[in-house]
């Protein structure tokens, strides 16, 4: 949401996809990962400060909760996800502990998004 110019230039050569401020493109993007192996990172904040204020990185504009949960996580559970992780948490910067639980939330419905293992 933002960022120098010249990243914004690197972005637009073809460097990455950027769908700003939307999960647009995610179904394409998942079908063409097929069965491939997928690590899944989240950095949180990509929720707007609304919602989720515990990052040292704020920046208006993001997504809420809801869009995050329904739009992408649950989403790409139709992926092989063999890793994930996620960043940006700053409990200190929040002291009501709203963005720690919501971290959670998130955390949960990674770890059940991860494939199972093969079981004879």
């Amino acid at each position: 949401r933002s960022g120098e110019r010249a990243e914004w230039y690197w972005s637009a050569e073809g460097h990455t996809k950027i769908q700003k401020f939307s999960f647009a493109g995610l179904d394409e993007t998942i079908a063409s990962l097929a069965s491939r192996p997928v690590y899944l990172t989240i950095d949180l904040d990509v929720l707007d400060p609304s919602c989720f204020p515990g990052t040292g990185t704020p920046e208006a504009g993001g997504v809420r909760f809801t869009d995050l949960l329904s739009a992408a996580l649950r989403t790409i559970r139709g992926c092989r996800i063999v890793g994930c992780d996620m960043v940006e948490l700053s409990p200190p910067l929040d002291p009501s502990g709203a963005s720690t639980a919501t971290a959670l939330k998130l955390l949960r419905e990674m770890l059940l998004a991860l494939e199972k293992p093969y079981i004879q």
